[in-house]
């Protein structure tokens, strides 16, 4: 520890440091296969991420910049581009299964409160085995304290129950936070007592977003695309919400052609991130997963969302979002589901 007179330069984590560069790209809403939403409220969010010709998202666009098709007819709609506090909900595996992982997993706790949660964010903490507890309630300490007392009991992994917990704690945040449920650990249920289909329904009635972060099965082989940012240029240096971000998309191109593939598993993990349009990112390395929980950050803070007022009758609507900058694509959702709950 250093003392009083000390003015040795001490190494900033590898996280901080990506933190001053951030980041590459982001896979965010899944090209050419969103998933149906069904929402329940009058108002319909389209959150839409644009990429310029270069494969660069494409950042503080005006309304001009967009035009907006339900069911093949134009749409009036307001364009929201400010940073939304987030209410983050992170449920952990922490289980035999896991073991060997948790020395690393322990230590991304404060990346995760950087580079996700930030300024003006809140953050709570499950952690799930054979049993599903709340390590971490919202207004309660930090995750990085939370993290660093991860230990390993019991052999189950009950991920629906954890996912169903976490749906209804970010249930009790208010509407106008984005609210993420992050789940970490294999893309297995072993144990729970709420079903798949259970889950799936409570999904696709909330305006809720999952992301996962996962770990190979037991037996299985890791991944070939993970996610690594080091070497990257820092040249178009781009800030927003107290996030920078060189945004080259290109090294995760390939993670956003197998989405639709994930999209047709029938894991919690595949099946939620679908559900909700959130991202399915695979790690096996502590600095893997930190570019990974950096890139979901960049995400939640890289779309702009788009707003209307629905009208007629319940039923399915295809959405298609175009933007009139010469070269630019967008991703986003393709439909939703009207309802009257």
């Amino acid at each position: 520890m250093a003392g009083p007179g000390d003015t040795t330069p001490r190494r900033l984590p590898r996280w901080s440091r990506a933190a001053l560069l951030l980041l590459a790209g982001f896979t965010g809403l899944h090209g050419q296969q969103m998933p149906i939403i069904r929402t329940p409220a009058r108002l319909v969010s389209v959150p839409t991420l644009v990429l310029g010709p270069d494969n660069r998202v494409l950042l503080n666009l005006q309304p001009g910049d967009f035009r907006l098709f339900e069911d093949d007819r134009p749409q009036a709609f307001q364009l929201d581009t400010s940073v939304t506090p987030l209410s983050v909900v992170v449920a952990i595996q922490a289980n035999a299964d896991v073991r060997d992982y948790l020395p690393f997993l322990t230590r991304v706790g404060s990346a995760l409160d950087a580079l996700l949660v930030g300024d003006g964010g809140e953050s709570a903490v499950l952690v799930y085995a054979d049993e599903v507890t709340v390590a971490k309630p919202f207004g309660a300490g930090d995750a990085g304290t939370t993290f660093r007392q991860l230990s390993s009991h019991g052999f189950h992994a009950r991920a629906i129950d954890a996912a169903v917990r976490g749906l209804a704690m970010l249930r009790q945040r208010p509407v106008s936070r984005t609210r993420v449920l992050l789940l970490i650990g294999q893309p297995a249920d072993h144990g729970s007592e709420y079903s798949l289909d259970d889950l799936r329904r409570d999904a696709s009635r909330e305006n809720i977003v999952v992301h996962a972060l996962a770990l190979p099965e037991i037996g299985k082989s890791f991944v070939s695309d993970t996610f690594s940012l080091r070497g990257l240029s820092s040249n178009n240096i781009l800030e927003r919400g107290g996030f920078k971000a060189g945004a080259d998309l290109t090294r995760l191109i390939p993670a956003l052609n197998r989405m639709a593939a994930d999209a047709a598993k029938s894991d919690p993990f595949s099946t939620l991130t679908a559900i909700t349009g959130g991202t399915l990112l695979h790690f096996r390395k502590q600095a893997q997963l930190e570019d990974a929980i950096a890139i979901v950050g960049l995400e939640l803070r890289s779309v702009h969302t788009l707003s209307f007022t629905p009208s007629g009758e319940p039923g399915y609507r295809a959405l298609r979002v175009e933007c009139t900058i010469s070269g630019a694509k967008t991703h986003a959702r393709p439909g939703y589901w009207l309802t009257t709950d």
